[in-house]
């Protein structure tokens, strides 16, 4: 299933296919999860405790990425990634353009992989105020974005903790869960990739907020004084709805934004 570049990539991304499930799936799961918890103990300072159910308390949200290290193995490399709460803590390319879904079935190595690594869409800056990124719903291991898949609801959005997005020009930025929805794959309304300034995004941010499942308990004044924005979009494994997505932001106050590319 390749993304349809008339809808964008945005609401495209998808989950595993009921025909990959079974024995080969759960090993293929596993051998990527594997994969990605040996690079983050390689170059993000992951606690070498952390096992495959890590909570937050594993490990230090501050910690350095070894550029160098991490991208001497991928150059395209543009964030890592962690969200709190979850087992999200993964490395974040940069799509191209002329080939923007080259991600979904293509591993960090550039090996042929039906969970991928997520990626960050072509037309956003990963400076930038508005930052979306797409990520599979692995089917058995909890890891890539299959602890983001549920947060449409409002328990798992009051569970879960802050994201951080780490670049190798910024270091660390912190962004605060605001809401998520459950939304058809081709709602062209949440296809949003760039906000020309910051009125322009809380603008966005507020109608988020009013079409969203869950939402944080002072979410209005956090769309409010939000500069920078980023979304979170995966498959939502709900029964019987195989086209729906989970669309999930994190909002952060900010300087020096570059703006959107």
């Amino acid at each position: 299933m390749r993304l349809a570049r008339a809808l964008t990539a945005f609401l495209s991304v998808v989950g595993l296919s009921t025909a990959a499930l079974g024995v080969a799936a759960v090993a293929r799961d596993g051998v990527a999860a594997a994969s990605y918890r040996e690079l983050a103990r390689e170059v993000a300072a992951v606690d070498d405790r952390a096992g495959p159910s890590r909570s937050a308390d594993d490990r230090d949200p501050q910690a350095g990425v070894d550029w160098g290290a991490l991208l001497a193995q991928n150059d395209e490399v543009c964030a890592w990634l962690r969200v709190d709460g979850t087992t999200v803590d993964v490395p974040v390319v940069a799509a191209e353009g002329d080939d923007p879904d080259a991600w979904l079935y293509t591993d960090l190595w550039g090996s042929p992989s039906e969970t991928g690594v997520p990626y960050l869409d072509h037309r956003c800056d990963p400076e930038g105020r508005l930052m979306v990124v797409y990520g599979h719903r692995t089917a058995y291991e909890s890891y890539l974005f299959h602890d983001v898949s549920p947060l449409y609801e409002q328990g798992s959005l009051d569970a879960v903790g802050d994201a951080t997005w780490q670049t190798p020009e910024s270091g660390t930025l912190t962004l605060a869960p605001l809401c998520a929805a459950s939304v058809a794959m081709d709602d062209g309304r949440w296809q949003r990739f760039t906000a020309a300034d910051e009125k322009d995004l809380r603008a966005w941010l507020s109608w988020a907020l009013e079409e969203a499942d869950a939402t944080r308990s002072d979410a209005a004044a956090c769309a409010g004084s939000a500069e920078r924005a980023l979304v979170l979009v995966t498959c939502n494994g709900r029964a019987y709805h195989p086209e729906t997505r989970t669309v999930a932001v994190f909002v952060a106050p900010g300087a020096g934004v570059d703006g959107d590319s």
